[in-house]
């Protein structure tokens, strides 16, 4: 069986989806089930098949998500309605669509990956701070059913 010539083929597109927060592991196939269960909530059977979403590439903090041309934006905005993946609370942001896989992995080149917690002075308290992205600092409060994120303005991460 022969190949289909170029003009032939199904155009696709992909996206670099952030994962956040960067710390927490989450795999291909977790990240696929969790994308295909929202699109396919948000739009429907026959939708979410047209959109055809398939997690390429998977990394701490990052991943690469295939679509049709043409289906990017409903596939951004299916991305962003996820809230977990495989029971953990993860967040999925769209950084960037493109033609190939290549220029995608090149804007990914610059970012910091997994971030291991540090320990941070917030009031009386010695709590779990992680420090990702430019400016922004998060310190995890555990409380007695559940922890919280504290979002630091600039302020107060220069107390810390």
């Amino acid at each position: 069986m022969r190949p289909r010539p170029k003009a032939l083929r199904q155009k696709r597109r992909y996206l670099l989806v952030r994962v956040l927060p960067p710390w927490r592991e989450v795999g291909q196939k977790t990240l696929y089930l969790a994308v295909a269960e929202a699109a396919t909530s948000l739009f429907g059977d026959a939708r979410a098949a047209e959109i055809g979403a398939a997690v390429v590439f998977s990394e701490e903090g990052c991943a690469i998500i295939r679509c049709r041309r043409g289906c990017e934006g409903d596939l951004a905005v299916a991305c962003s309605t996820v809230t977990a993946a495989g029971g953990v609370r993860t967040a999925l942001r769209t950084v960037a669509a493109s033609g190939t896989i290549a220029a995608l992995k090149r804007r990914m080149d610059g970012w910091i990956h997994a971030v291991p917690p540090e320990q941070a002075l917030y009031g009386e308290k010695e709590l779990r701070a992680f420090r990702y992205g430019r400016h922004k600092v998060d310190v995890l409060q555990e409380g007695i059913k559940k922890q919280s994120i504290v979002f630091l303005t600039d302020c107060e991460r220069e107390e810390i």
